[in-house]
């Protein structure tokens, strides 16, 4: 078994600290047991480990890489599919998974790949990352050859989908606080990968960039052909009417959900990625109370900065 096989095949075990987290002594635990780590003063999960951190730092960069990052919850699989797709004419490598056919190099658990194996992956290469822009693998985007894809989705949605994805999981300390205490986590900037506006705004500041291609979740969901046109000028690939459609066709909500290619299912305790994908979840959690306070952080927070989400 290759190292990376054996990697792989790690994964199908639960997250525990002293597997994953490397460096015991720097987690740290809030209110209603959340586990979390600081990096780079940032607010990190347990399994990004600081050795795994300099590794995506100073990873060696091909010109034709390409980097889906996003704040958690925000489309970061969605996009991965579909851009792995594009990279394969449509289909997808053989014999492997979602997971498997990208690489999370900062994580010691999802994606415990090493230096040696990420030398040797073939390219294209697709990373997957939550980095703000200071934090972007392979060091400043600005020095770096290849394409870096944010996905960016409104703020409601992305906590209310958090909250679901992280309550009472290991890697969380099987956090049990309350909807309204975690609400008020996100607005501070509390929860793992830090303070989402600060995040989002990091990477809208340099979506001018050659190398930089800023989307938004509710754009692909409601163009989501316009949306893969104007992504596949970025990555320079010849987009065909039936590559569209095909892609279209794979990278729908309902098919990934159920395809065992795009699922998943081989990323064990983490492997609970999908849940409903529509815009709009929000109101399921908010109260009319939480609604109308929120907007104003968010009005306060983003004013003048030309960046707005559609919220239903």
């Amino acid at each position: 078994m290759t190292t990376e096989s054996a990697a792989q095949g790690a994964i199908q075990q639960d997250y525990r600290d002293e597997l994953h987290a490397e460096i015991l002594e720097d987690l740290r635990v809030g209110e209603f047991g959340y586990k979390y780590r600081i990096l780079d003063g940032v607010v990190m999960p347990p399994y990004i480990t600081p050795s795994r951190y300099a590794l995506s730092r100073s990873l060696d960069i091909r010109s034709d890489d390409v980097v889906c990052t996003s704040y958690p919850k925000s489309g970061t699989n969605w996009i991965s599919n579909v851009i792995l797709r594009l990279q394969h004419g449509g289909g997808v490598p053989e014999g492997k998974t979602l997971r498997d056919s990208m690489h999370w190099v900062a994580s010691s658990y999802l994606y415990p790949r090493t230096k040696e194996d990420l030398d040797k992956a073939p390219s294209p290469r697709l990373f997957s990352s939550h980095m703000p822009y200071h934090m972007a693998l392979g060091g400043d985007p600005r020095e770096r050859p290849c394409r870096y894809v944010y996905v960016a989705r409104n703020p409601k949605d992305v906590v209310v989908s958090y909250f679901h994805f992280e309550a009472g999981q290991s890697w969380s300390g099987h956090y049990s606080g309350s909807w309204s205490h975690w609400l008020q986590m996100f607005v501070d900037g509390k929860l793992q990968r830090g303070d989402w506006f600060h995040h989002v705004l990091s990477w809208w500041r340099r979506a001018e960039a050659d190398n930089v291609h800023f989307v938004k979740y509710e754009d692909l969901t409601n163009d989501f052909h316009d949306e893969l046109k104007r992504l596949a000028r970025f990555l320079d690939v010849d987009l065909t009417d039936e590559l569209a459609a095909s892609i279209a066709e794979q990278t729908q909500f309902r098919t990934m959900k159920g395809d065992t290619f795009s699922d998943l299912h081989d990323a064990g305790e983490l492997g609970h990625f999908y849940r409903k994908g529509v815009v709009g979840s929000w109101k399921e959690r908010f109260t009319v109370h939480q609604s109308e306070w929120f907007d104003e952080i968010y009005r306060t927070r983003m004013s003048g900065t030309g960046l707005d989400f559609v919220f239903e």
